[in-house]
């Protein structure tokens, strides 16, 4: 029963450590691509991290549940249109032999494409990393048409 109760972790770790280099080389194939359009591979190869995405009258808000990461393994990109936030989150178990009952956190790489449904000033970027969870926070940009007048010929 021991050698099958072997199998089956390693297979578990196996399968864990194939998920995470399929997330890294998206990753990888993304930043390198030579073209405007993101690749991707399927959406289930991949970590997401809940997200909850909103705007009010003033701001557009994305909150990102990602306990347990260091600033510097977070990167956020904006271009006014897509707010991008890809990260690593580092296997949290300490490197020994042990026998997983339940394993529900997932680490590696993420990247999330967020998209802005409204017009927001994206020079107004604010981010606050604070109990686990990562808010990114933009200005709404409210733009009066210019009034003129036009003469009927």
């Amino acid at each position: 029963m021991d050698k099958l109760e072997g199998l089956v972790e390693r297979k578990g770790l196996v399968d864990r450590e194939f998920h995470n280099i399929r997330e890294l080389l998206e990753l990888l194939m993304t930043e390198q691509a030579t073209t405007k359009k993101q690749i991707r591979m399927r959406p289930s190869l991949g970590w997401a991290p809940p997200t909850d995405v909103y705007h009010t009258e003033t701001e557009f808000v994305v909150t990102m549940d990602i306990a347990g990461m260091d600033l510097k393994d977070i990167s956020v990109f904006t271009d006014g249109k897509i707010v991008t936030i890809r990260g690593v989150r580092e296997e949290i178990t300490p490197r020994c032999k042990k026998q997983f009952h339940t394993m529900e956190i997932r680490v590696g790489p993420f990247q999330r494409h967020i998209e802005i449904p409204v017009a927001v000033d994206n020079q107004s970027v604010h981010t606050n990393y604070s109990n686990g969870f990562l808010e990114v926070r933009l200005k709404r940009k409210f733009e009066t048409p210019d009034k003129r007048k036009i003469d009927v010929e």
